[in-house]
């Protein structure tokens, strides 16, 4: 495989995005996958979305956790490809699997235990709780697989590899759709070019679309451990030791703790605003669970462009090239802020119409599109906080992003939301305006730390 950070500076644009582009399309189809299944529930009605989005939080909040593994290992990857060191690039693949196993297990225990109580404890009306239920148990039974796709899709971008998360990633949202078709809908009658016929179907309605979702993320998560064990010169074997690894795992913790830790403690915040949503009405907890999923098409261009980013800076902190890691951060960072104010003012200008995919309720479809353009203002800010979150943890500074994170949630977001929400009286709009104040702050603070250099004296770019 070609060494990244060894390219000519004139090289380095046309290099990020070639491994960019990958990932965006990938982030870019997920989401578009995902629009289709939420418009899948949304045919239910209004407490069928609501069952899903009282569980969104929860989810990401693993999620969260389990992307905070999969730095702790690919940054370590990507610094030992840089040094050449292929037999420590292949030692930290197998303390990867262990972590897969130890993670995921632990996730699907907690999952099950918690998922008769969870939807609950966030506010979940009569209406909506038993099918809430329900969708938590059913989808995380997929939690070991889930957290292989984490740890795995991570690990390949860092050796450069970005198409083979796409190609996995996409059939499976493709299998997850096909799915949904069949399970959650019942047997009924089709009209295909004038010819009538009857389409099986096992009409579980939300638990049909836990199922779907189970089975798709199994099988992405499968296929990337195998795909990520199986790279060309550093192709692991079972035969091979798989004993842990305390210097590895120990580095793992160091890069990983922050992201696990900031991720997990913004999405407890998130929680908070769920509970708060879901104190309003179930048309506003339908409208904000549209709105979220809808966001998302506006800074997939920026996750896309920050897996390229830790890639590049993590190889080039290996090799010992300041000049390389300052160049492709900066690049990195400078390309997702002008995409995103593409896609921010797109946003903005078609948000009654995106908002109206998802749900035929005009008033969901109404409150949907409002938050969408509250938050694209502040969607560039957004691109840079994700962008330079990731340079800053391939550069081992990963405490930073955590500081800021953590700050903006529990001292913007969460104690101002229910204030604009219930004193000022805005409704939903409040948590969204609190939100968009969050994320400008967060790429303002993530831009100032990329400048000022201190990350260099993190990995020992400068003494």
């Amino acid at each position: 495989m070609e060494q990244m950070v060894k390219q000519p500076g004139e090289k380095r644009l046309s290099y990020l995005w070639r491994l960019s582009w990958p990932a965006i399309i990938e982030q870019i189809l997920t989401t578009l996958v995902s629009y289709v299944d939420t418009a899948m529930v949304g045919v239910l009605g209004a407490a069928g979305t609501a069952a899903v989005s009282v569980n969104a939080a929860p989810i990401w909040l693993c999620g969260g956790i389990l992307m905070g593994v999969g730095v702790g290992y690919s940054v370590q990857v990507s610094n030992a490809i840089g040094a050449e060191d292929h037999e420590k690039v292949r030692a930290v693949v197998r303390q990867s699997v262990l972590a897969m196993v130890v993670t995921g297990l632990i996730a699907l225990a907690v999952f099950q235990g918690i998922s008769p109580f969870l939807p609950k404890w966030l506010g979940a009306k009569p209406e909506v709780l038993p099918e809430a239920v329900n969708y938590l148990r059913h989808y995380s039974m997929a939690m070991p697989f889930i957290a292989g796709s984490y740890i795995f899709s991570a690990i390949l971008r860092c050796m450069g590899n970005t198409k083979t998360p796409l190609y996995f990633n996409t059939a499976a949202n493709l299998l997850n759709i096909v799915l949904n078709f069949f399970l959650i809908y019942p047997t009924r009658p089709v009209v295909l070019l004038g010819v009538t016929f009857t389409v099986p179907g096992a009409g579980l309605g939300v638990t049909g679309a836990a199922i779907a979702s189970a089975i798709a993320l199994s099988c992405a998560g499968l296929a990337l451990l195998l795909a990520g064990t199986r790279q060309g010169r550093w192709r692991i074997s079972l035969q091979e030791d798989f004993r842990p690894d305390r210097a590895i795992i120990r580095q793992a913790v160091h890069l990983g703790v922050p992201t696990a830790a900031e991720r997990a403690t913004v999405n407890i915040g998130q929680v908070l605003m769920t509970a708060v949503v879901a104190s309003l009405s179930t048309v506003s907890l339908a409208a904000n669970h549209i709105a979220v999923t809808a966001e998302g098409l506006c800074y997939l261009p920026a996750y896309g462009i920050s897996y390229a980013g830790i890639a590049l800076v993590g190889q080039a902190v290996g090799a010992g090239s300041e000049e390389d890691a300052q160049a492709y951060g900066t690049l990195a960072a400078r390309l997702g802020f002008l995409l995103t104010v593409g896609t921010g003012a797109a946003l903005f200008l078609g948000a009654p119409i995106l908002a109206g995919l998802f749900n035929t309720d005009p008033e969901v479809v109404s409150q949907a599109a409002l938050m969408l353009r509250i938050v694209s203002v502040s969607e560039p800010f957004f691109a840079l906080s994700i962008i330079l979150s990731g340079t800053l943890r391939g550069a081992h500074d990963a405490r930073y992003p955590m500081v800021v994170s953590l700050f903006c949630m529990w001292c913007i977001r969460v104690p101002f939301a229910p204030l604009l929400v219930y004193k000022a009286g805005l409704g939903l709009a409040g948590v969204w305006i609190a939100m968009a104040a969050d994320l400008v702050i967060r790429g303002i603070w993530c831009t100032l730390r990329w400048r000022s250099g201190t990350w260099k004296k993190r990995c020992g770019l400068v003494s």
